[in-house]
């Protein structure tokens, strides 16, 4: 065979959206020819744009990372996590030191008082973690236990923490505006009321039963109007944490996979927006909401 008889050279194929590029790939699912900056990295190979599109249209939204092997958030199959063994710790510590130091201007101090709170602010959060007896601190204690891993370990440990403290603001807000003035509040009892509410907002967007929280919530709830104990708080953290998780968690059908920066802008808007609306419900007269 000599040279003339060698079939012409054929031209490299072209991206079929962009066709003054030669294709550097062909589309695992089409099977069309891409252009680099076409290609989308798919489990194998390579995708185009349009059938990443198409895929994001018809596969579940993923609307933040799911959490890490072993560690599902579902509620009695998640092992014990480092930011809610932390806040275990903080609050027995603060139990202990209140003990050691226990009297009448400590309580003024750091108990929440609704009458007192406009001269110590401090009490709306120092509240939440100080308790009456061994065994309510006991009992809130087994509480965290058992809710707290789960949502932390579907929201991160950042955003538990932020959770939990906007729970413990949003009960002390509660209290402020549903007891009695000169009625003194402690516990974390708001804060973990609010944990529950995080994780009816969470299995609800997951798709899990939400019987089991149903079921805490109710029996908390029954107790919680026996007699003798803060039903404000609770509510107050129940309505914060389920709206804060909400906040914290949702994103829109178009990011199917938030950037870290849009979380972090997520997160601090759904912070100042919280504080806004507590600071705002504290301009109102303490115990001066009947419901």
């Amino acid at each position: 065979m000599t040279i003339s008889d060698w079939p012409p050279p054929t031209a490299p194929p072209a991206c079929y959206a962009h066709p003054d590029r030669v294709a550097g790939s062909v589309c695992r699912r089409c099977g069309r020819p891409i252009c680099p900056e076409c290609m989308r990295e798919a489990p194998v190979g390579w995708q185009c744009a349009t059938c990443v599109r198409q895929d994001s249209r018809s596969a579940p939204v993923t609307r933040w990372r799911p959490s890490p092997v072993g560690r599902s958030g579902r509620l009695g199959n998640s092992r014990i996590t480092p930011m809610t063994v932390a806040l275990i710790v903080v609050n027995v510590i603060a139990y202990l030191y209140e003990q050691r130091h226990l009297d009448y201007n400590f309580e003024t101090k750091y108990f929440l008082v609704p009458m007192l709170v406009h001269q110590h602010w401090y009490s709306l959060i120092t509240s939440a973690f100080l308790h009456a007896s061994a065994t309510h601190i006991l009992l809130n204690m087994i509480s965290l236990a058992i809710v707290g891993p789960a949502v932390e370990a579907e929201v991160g440990p950042v955003r538990f923490v932020v959770l939990y403290l906007l729970s413990a603001l949003g009960g002390s807000v509660g209290f402020y505006l549903l007891a009695p003035q000169n009625e003194a509040g402690v516990g974390a009892s708001g804060a973990i009321f609010g944990l529950m509410g995080a994780y009816f907002v969470v299995a609800r967007m997951r798709g899990w039963p939400t019987q089991p929280i149903i079921v805490l919530l109710v029996i908390n709830g029954a107790y919680s109007f026996s007699g003798g104990i803060a039903w404000q708080d609770h509510l107050g953290g129940l309505v914060f944490g389920a709206l804060g998780a909400l906040g914290l968690i949702w994103t829109p059908r178009s990011m199917r996979r938030p950037s870290e920066m849009a979380q972090l802008v997520q997160g601090l808007a759904v912070v100042i927006a919280g504080v806004a609306v507590l600071v705002a419900l504290l301009q109102i007269p303490p115990g001066h909401v009947n419901i």
